[in-house]
C-alpha cells in the first residue's frame, strides 16, 4: 500500500530567466497552496450504428497561491511576464522522488491581495501552451 502525499510534497518551481539567458529555478517563497486541473471536452457520437463519446480539446491549468514576500523575485518577474506576453515556464516538482514535469503556461491572470491586518498574497492562474515534458531534478530549489 502507497504512503499517502501531504501538499507540501509536491511544489511548483519556475524558471527565471538570467541576464545571460542561463534560467535559475526559483522556487516562489511561502507557497500556500497550488493545482493542476487537466479537463477534456468530449465529442459525442450518436448515429443509428454507434454511439459514444471521444476527446475533444484537452486543457491543462495551473493556479498557485502564497504570500508575498520580501526579496522574493517570482511576483516581480511573474507580473513583468503577463505585461509583456511572455509564457512562464513552470515546474510540478515530487519533492520525494524529484520528478518533475514543465511546460510552458500563459499567465491569464495575477492577482495580489492586501487585506488590512492580513499577510499579502498572490495568486496566478496560467494555461498550458504546448505539452508538457518529464525531467528528474538533480536538486529541489530552496525556498524561504
Amino acid at each position: 500500500m502507497g504512503i499517502e502525499y501531504r501538499g507540501d510534497e509536491i511544489l511548483y518551481v519556475v524558471a527565471i530567466p538570467g541576464e545571460t539567458d542561463a534560467e535559475t529555478l526559483h522556487r516562489p517563497f511561502n507557497q500556500t497552496a497550488g493545482t493542476t486541473t487537466i479537463s477534456a471536452d468530449s465529442i459525442d457520437l450518436d448515429t443509428k450504428d454507434k454511439s459514444g463519446s471521444d476527446y475533444g480539446k484537452v486543457t491543462e491549468e495551473v493556479s498557485l497561491e502564497g504570500v508575498v514576500s520580501e526579496g522574493d523575485p517570482f511576483v516581480d518577474y511573474v507580473k513583468n511576464a503577463i505585461r509583456k506576453k511572455e509564457f512562464v515556464k513552470i515546474y510540478e516538482v515530487d519533492t520525494r522522488t524529484k520528478k518533475a514535469e514543465y511546460g510552458m503556461y500563459m499567465i491569464s491572470s495575477f492577482e495580489k491581495s492586501f487585506g488590512t491586518g492580513d499577510f499579502a498574497t498572490y495568486s496566478l492562474s496560467g494555461t498550458l501552451n504546448g505539452d508538457v515534458t518529464p525531467v528528474t531534478l538533480t536538486e529541489v530549489p530552496e525556498g524561504a
